[in-house]
């Protein structure tokens, strides 16, 4: 299976404070892991979609 990027703490920062504003409340360590994860596969499966779109 591939392997998603690491990506630097301030990108996870922004997507983990827009979903504690949206909610209103502090998210949990378990649902930081899973958003972060969630995070990192999106990114991966975006940057593979943009690859496909410029090699046709």
């Amino acid at each position: 299976m591939r392997q998603p990027f690491e990506y630097a703490q301030p990108f996870y920062n922004e997507v983990i404070l827009y979903l504690e504003q949206k909610w209103d409340r502090p998210l949990t360590d378990h649902e930081r892991n899973v958003l972060i994860e969630g995070y990192r596969f999106g990114r991966m499966v975006e940057a593979e979609n943009e690859i496909t779109i410029l090699q046709d």
